[in-house]
């Protein structure tokens, strides 16, 4: 090839790209409504939006198609509130979207999109849709309910809290945990995380990582975080975040300021509450009602020793009385024997032998008086009772046992201190 010969048909790159603006301009002049995922988003000081949006294959992550978007400012300062306002949510990578376009070409930055419009509407669905998925993928994969049947103990006393340190809410939370009026002694160990943007799934899975290795030191596991925007709180409704706390090994109590919708992270966590306030006062409740069930099951204890201890007394009362009574038909059957036969004259020794027999009777009588408890306890001594036995050998009792103690005039409980 001769390249020294002129050729009629080599032209510009910029006579090259004005034909293609041309081109495209004539042929592509109305308004297009185009679906598609937000690859990257920025916004530069001028208030232009940059975008570059992406279609992936069906089921794969693979783009398919792929071109540059801009929203001018004039344009951005009106559609970024009023898709904030609709939708809860602000602009951001990986949000599926509906916009309507103008196909643009320029000389130097080649083909771009010009977004004028924006449907809110489809996105929110798009939200909702996804939920809907990982709710059904999470059920599928049959952890939906593992961590809410998990029992919370009767006193969770030991709390691990994932938390940002500085974030106001668990500082709400610790306030109002350490502030209960009954002074439940609660303890609690902090373990950071981020709350919100991309980073968050991760750091909380971290804290988790965290808890899981002294799992047994605590009672349930609390995450808290204040409201938010949809997009702040977009994290907890995570596929990866909730299947991990779905599964995890102690009870998960979430207290995430949600303006409108429940997090799926709520709804796989054994408890939910709104608020961080809310999840403090849940543990608060949590142990004023098993404070209410010891004092009943001590109250009825109470009454069922106070039985027992008023069955045994009448059974003492009762042998007392027919002791007593058996004593006093025993002599009086004596007295009118050795009556009978001082009637009858007896001879000096037999009377001698009568009178030694009703010396010792006598003596008998006097001895079943003495024996009688009452006189016992009228004398000083006691009756000790421990369980509703009475107890006769002091190595029976242990330290902190609960005995009663029977007196002539009363009775009274004793704890055993000491040898």
């Amino acid at each position: 090839m001769n390249n020294s010969l002129p050729n009629k048909n080599i032209i510009s790159l910029l006579e090259l790209q004005t034909m293609i603006k041309e081109k495209l301009n004539s042929a592509f002049s109305a308004n297009y409504q185009v679906v598609a995922d937000i690859n990257e988003i920025k916004e530069n000081n001028s208030g232009h939006c940059y975008l570059e949006l992406v279609q992936h294959g069906e089921n794969s992550s693979i783009p398919q198609a792929k071109t540059n978007a801009t929203i001018w400012s004039y344009t951005y300062r009106m559609l970024k509130p009023y898709f904030e306002s609709e939708t809860g949510t602000s602009l951001s990578a990986g949000m599926k979207v509906s916009v309507t376009v103008q196909i643009q070409y320029h000389e130097l930055y080649g083909l771009s999109l010009n977004i004028i419009d924006i449907d809110p509407s489809y996105t929110v669905g798009e939200i909702q849709l996804q939920r809907q998925r990982t709710v059904k993928k999470l059920i599928d994969d049959g952890v939906f309910d593992m961590n809410r049947c998990l029992q919370i103990p009767a006193l969770p006393l030991r709390a691990a809290i994932i938390s940002s340190t500085t974030a106001a809410g668990y500082q709400d939370f610790i306030s109002q945990l350490y502030s209960n009026d009954c002074r439940y002694n609660f303890r609690t160990a902090l373990f950071t995380a981020v709350m919100q943007g991309k980073d968050a799934e991760s750091s909380i899975i971290a804290s988790l990582d965290e808890i899981y290795k002294t799992a047994d030191e605590f009672d349930v596991v609390v995450i808290i975080r204040g409201g938010g925007s949809v997009s702040d709180l977009a994290c907890f409704d995570s596929y990866m975040l909730a299947s991990y706390i779905a599964q995890f090994p102690v009870p998960v109590i979430t207290g995430i300021g949600h303006d409108k919708d429940t997090g799926i992270v709520d709804m796989v966590a054994n408890t939910m509450t709104k608020t961080p306030t809310a999840a403090a006062e849940f543990l608060i409740s949590c142990a004023e009602q098993q404070d209410i069930y010891l004092n009943e099951v001590a109250e009825q204890l109470a009454d069922t020793l106070k039985t027992k201890l008023q069955n045994k007394n009448y059974e003492l009362q009762n042998m007392a009385m027919k002791l007593k009574n058996a004593a006093l038909m025993k002599t009086e059957q004596n007295r009118y024997f050795i009556n009978d036969f001082f009637s009858l004259r007896m001879k000096p020794v037999l009377m001698m032998c009568f009178n030694e027999l009703r010396k010792k009777l006598h003596l008998y009588q006097t001895t079943v008086e003495l024996n009688n408890p009452e006189h016992i306890l009228q004398r000083g001594y006691s009756i000790v009772t421990r369980n509703g036995k009475v107890v006769t050998d002091a190595s029976a009792m242990k330290i902190n046992d609960e005995i009663k103690i029977t007196l002539h005039k009363g009775k009274k409980t004793a704890i055993i201190s000491g040898d």
